[in-house]
């Protein structure tokens, strides 16, 4: 990789990344939307699950990829299979002009938000671990499932929180 040199060179790159980052997201949207409507148009419900699969399959790491399943999921009623892919629903083979209209109506980037950034903050997790592990002392360890839950640790999980 070789070095943006320039603020210049630094500012017209972000403005770049921009101009591309909305297209290539319009163009994912456009073709899924597409997926439903030629699902609309032919019926063939196959043929629309399968193009779907495949586009997320090309979707860029970066593409929040399971906004864009939840999408797929609620406003085409598919279903996400125990195979990890789209899947039709047996009561749901059709797709109307008004579900095609509405999914187009809701873009994928826009259907489930992406969580705002949560810093990890040491003191919370610590406090996390302990609740969880204070909840299921009380409510039994379950060796069975693999509880194990040392009291010395505990304690020393406690003091530390309160130093």
């Amino acid at each position: 990789m070789k070095f943006i040199d320039t603020d210049a060179k630094i500012v017209a790159m972000i403005a770049s990344i921009g101009k591309r980052g909305a297209s290539i997201q319009s163009d994912i949207h456009r073709a899924g939307c597409s997926i439903f409507n030629r699902w609309c148009m032919s019926q063939d419900v196959s043929t629309a699950v399968k193009h779907l699969n495949m586009l997320l399959e090309q979707l860029p790491t970066m593409v929040r990829k399971n906004s864009f399943k939840e999408w797929g999921v609620c406003m085409g009623g598919l279903v996400w299979s125990a195979e990890n892919q789209f899947a039709y629903n047996k009561k749901k083979t059709v797709i109307t002009v008004k579900e095609v209209q509405e999914a187009k109506a809701k873009a994928f980037w826009e259907f489930k938000p992406e969580p705002d950034y949560k810093a990890t903050v040491l003191n919370d997790l610590l406090i996390s671990a302990l609740k969880r592990a204070e909840k299921v002392k009380k409510n039994g360890i379950d060796v069975k499932k693999g509880d194990v839950i040392d009291d010395d640790q505990l304690n020393a999980l406690k003091a530390l929180i309160q130093a």
